[in-house]
């Protein structure tokens, strides 16, 4: 088949190295793949390393993350030229901006559409109002085209909550999450020696609630000298940067790194967001015996049922409480990274992309 995959951006993202992955093993077992996408303003690009797998990419301009009437309407018209001219077998469509354009593009042109929910912003985001009008829309270009998210619960939220799309075109299935390993930095030799290290993989941004991170952390130095390593960044980082330094507890600020670096530093991981979709972080963290302690929202819900991570309510006393065990109890923790790594084992490429050619062909008939 030749599979054509529309995103916004190839930022160093979830849906990014989705697609990466997703990409990699598609043209491994002799699929042509192709990546329509917009630039990064202001982070890191992986499209040399998606192009390196022996995807195609070619970048859409007007395409990108900003809203902009003028570069949405030119991005809109390179979408449907380039589809025009690639007459793909199918169109799978990633984030909103570009879901919302692939699926109009593949309506006009007649072309089968799968768009994949990594997530969504349809609630936590914005005010009532914009987010009514963005579900409003979302309903809108739905049409008949395919619906994907990556757990059950999200499918319940999207199909039932906000009525979009039909129910019989609307699938579940986790995304693939390449294999990590750790990788040393010089950055590391930062952190305190000898204090347990609470990490913050994302980005800083109102949806991921640094805020109760910081809460939790400062709850878990009631009970145990720790230190606190935020790996990311974004507009919320000055406030967060201020607010960690009113909390007496040490935490480090590393900016953009790869995974692969941040995790190796931590001794557990925790996810104060407020949504999510199926955060690749937990498969990672997974992948290199980092125990992971979550907010039970969205598809972290089904993350927890899986066994990949320990799930509790979004509160600072109930995250430190979930999170110390990890640091203090030697069997806990090993059940904990065991049952993690169980789950992860079933998330990789390899072991999924035979179910998303299933899924292709299904959407293709």
């Amino acid at each position: 088949m030749h599979l054509v995959h529309l995103i916004a951006r190839l930022n160093d993202g979830g849906p990014a190295r989705v697609i990466a992955g997703l990409g990699a093993e598609c043209v491994r077992r002799g699929h042509r793949v192709t990546v329509l996408t917009g630039v990064c303003a202001g982070e890191p690009d992986i499209a040399e390393q998606v192009a390196a797998s022996g995807c195609t990419v070619i970048r859409v301009p007007g395409l990108g993350r900003a809203v902009s009437p003028l570069d949405d309407l030119r991005a809109a018209w390179s979408v449907l030229w380039t589809l025009r001219g690639l007459r793909p077998d199918l169109v799978h469509t990633h984030t909103a901006k570009a879901g919302l354009l692939g699926r109009v593009a593949c309506r006009l042109l007649g072309l089968p559409c799968l768009h994949t929910y990594h997530g969504h912003v349809l609630s936590g985001y914005f005010s009532p109002a914009v987010s009514r009008m963005l579900a409003w829309a979302e309903r809108l270009v739905a049409g008949t085209a395919h619906h994907h998210s990556l757990t059950p619960a999200l499918v319940r939220e999207l199909a039932v909550g906000h009525h979009i799309g039909r129910p019989s075109r609307w699938h579940s299935l986790p995304v693939p999450v390449p294999l990590l390993t750790r990788r040393p930095a010089a950055w590391q030799r930062d952190l305190l020696p000898g204090r347990p290290v609470v990490g913050f993989l994302g980005r800083l941004v109102t949806i991921k609630d640094g805020d109760l991170w910081l809460d939790a952390l400062a709850e878990l130095a009631r009970h145990l000298p720790v230190q606190g390593l935020i790996c990311g960044d974004g507009p919320e980082r000055a406030r967060l940067k201020a607010k960690a330094q009113s909390l007496g507890v040490p935490v480090l600020f590393t900016g953009f790194v790869p995974g692969a670096e941040a995790l190796a530093a931590m001794e557990v991981l925790i996810i104060s967001s407020r949504n999510e979709g199926q955060p690749l972080v937990a498969v990672e963290a997974a992948f290199v015996a980092v125990p992971v302690v979550a907010t039970r929202v969205g598809g972290l819900i089904d993350c927890e049922r899986w066994g990949l991570v320990a799930g509790t309510a979004r509160d600072p006393v109930a995250l430190a409480a979930a999170a110390l065990p990890m640091l203090t109890d030697v069997q806990a923790r090993r059940r904990r990274i065991a049952r993690a790594a169980a789950c992860a084992r079933r998330l990789t490429p390899e072991a999924l992309v035979p179910a998303y050619e299933d899924l292709y062909l299904q959407v293709v008939a």
